[in-house]
């Protein structure tokens, strides 16, 4: 009788031991599952937005005057804001649920990340000139069209500098 006692309570600490570690796994799994799905791609867009404020903050110099720049800097400028208006709605779109982080305010309005992906690829557009542009085209540009790319991504992104 002593020794089906003792088994007993053997077998109740292994099972406790085996239901506690397999609790562990399906944890740590658990959340792996959510960082790698769920806030990896929402840190990833943030980053990416703060890479776009920095953008906004390194080439403003060229945006600003475009025709006192250099055509090497303009293109790379110009490379560099399209690649991250394309970046954004990729990031975007490989956030599972968005709609509901989105109601949660986790993350950016949808539309709001696609207006400002349009005027990400306004304002590099606007970067570079040529030589068939009129003063008065590049005046536009300078005065209206680039301040207002500018203002609407930093709006649009919550970007504040």
């Amino acid at each position: 009788m002593k020794a089906s006692h003792e088994m007993s309570e053997l077998f109740k600490i292994v099972l406790t031991s085996s239901i506690t570690v397999l609790s562990g796994i399906l944890v740590f799994v658990g959340g792996q599952l959510i960082a790698k799905f769920f806030i990896e791609p929402i840190h990833e867009q943030r980053r990416l937005i703060g890479e776009i404020a920095h953008s906004l903050i390194f080439y403003a110099n060229l945006y600003s005057n475009p025709v006192l720049s250099k055509p090497e800097r303009q293109n790379e400028a110009q490379k560099v804001l399209r690649r991250q208006a394309c970046q954004l709605r990729e990031r975007t779109h490989v956030i599972p649920w968005y709609k509901l982080w989105q109601s949660l305010r986790v993350v950016i309005k949808y539309n709001d990340i696609e207006e400002a992906s349009s005027h990400i690829i306004g304002l590099s557009n606007s970067v570079q000139t040529t030589p068939q542009l009129t003063q008065e085209m590049i005046d536009l540009t300078i005065n209206d069209h680039i301040p207002r790319h500018v203002k609407k991504i930093k709006e649009l992104l919550c970007i504040k500098f």
